[in-house]
């Protein structure tokens, strides 16, 4: 909720977030249920992130799924490497 995440930062007022927020179910039920796990997604980065431009965080980390990178890569891994396999690729089977 766009309202409810605006109103937490303007309560605590952080400088810095590590953003960890997600909709999260395990691999079975993110492919029966992907599209909801999609947009609910995108919606909780969202709101995240516009909350702390809003309010002037000065630093966002956000953390990524591994299952986003590819199956086999070389390591180290960086976010140059995302998406560039099919989805789940790199996720257990």
């Amino acid at each position: 909720n766009a309202v409810e995440t605006k109103a937490l930062f303007e309560q605590h007022k952080p400088t810095h977030v590590i953003h960890l927020a997600a909709m999260v179910g395990g691999l079975f039920k993110n492919i029966r249920y992907n599209l909801d796990f999609w947009r609910r997604n995108i919606h909780i980065n969202d709101n995240v992130l516009h909350a702390a431009y809003e309010t002037g965080v000065q630093k966002v980390v956000s953390c990524l799924s591994t299952c986003i990178f590819p199956d086999k890569t070389t390591y180290p891994i960086d976010e140059s490497m995302v998406s560039i396999s099919s989805p789940r690729a790199g996720c257990p089977r």
